[in-house]
């Protein structure tokens, strides 16, 4: 098993992110009363497809990239394309200022006094950790860093293991690990490729 990185050539005409619910509901025929319970931590899937046509150079980067992944059993580490930095203004080296526990929703992150007054803002991704046992997380609320430039942000998706202090935090392209779903398959004309490729990924970790 290996991870892959995302191609950076890769021409990509669609990239959707999608949530599954991954919840069990039961709800009330009289009184129309719901109970949710929590099947499975959730999860990104993500859906993407190349920009057609493409020249028989840009489909061996779709082609190579699918052979890698060797249906399931890879990893691709791939971060958001239209979101590869946060809208907020903290940078540098960010690490974990404090023990962040599983089940956590905040985080508690400082990037030294040189990020004093920077900012994180919602819908910024950050990626806590490296490799398979990283979890990619979204900010839900604006926050600002204190002048030694530690700032508290809230999170979503809840984290799913505990994180030590002085975990690595990245915000340049933050990424989540993802395994394909089902097949692939594409079609050419002599020369130029009149078929696109499509993926379709599931967030996957250890």
């Amino acid at each position: 098993m290996a991870i892959i990185a995302y191609p950076a050539g890769l021409k990509v005409g669609m990239f959707d992110y999608e949530l599954p619910d991954y919840t069990l509901r039961a709800i009330s025929e009289s009184t129309g009363s719901q109970q949710t319970r929590l099947l499975a931590p959730p999860r990104l899937a993500l859906h993407m497809s190349s920009a057609d046509p493409l020249s028989l150079a840009d489909g061996a980067e779709w082609e190579v990239l699918i052979f890698q992944l060797r249906g399931g059993v890879n990893h691709l580490a791939c971060h958001d394309i239209g979101k590869p930095a946060p809208r907020g203004t903290m940078r540098g080296t960010l690490t974990l200022n404090a023990t962040a526990a599983a089940g956590a929703t905040s985080l508690v992150i400082t990037g030294g006094a040189g990020q004093a007054s920077t900012t994180l803002l919602k819908g910024d991704w950050l990626q806590l950790g490296s490799g398979l046992t990283s979890q990619l997380v979204k900010v839900m609320a604006d926050a600002t860093a204190n002048g030694s430039g530690v700032i508290t942000v809230t999170i979503e998706p809840p984290l799913r293991i505990q994180y030590a202090s002085s975990t690595a935090v990245t915000w340049d392209k933050p990424v989540a690990h993802f395994k394909r779903m089902g097949g692939a398959n594409w079609g050419h004309m002599p020369g130029v490729l009149q078929k696109g490729f499509a993926l379709n990924l599931l967030e996957s970790w250890t």
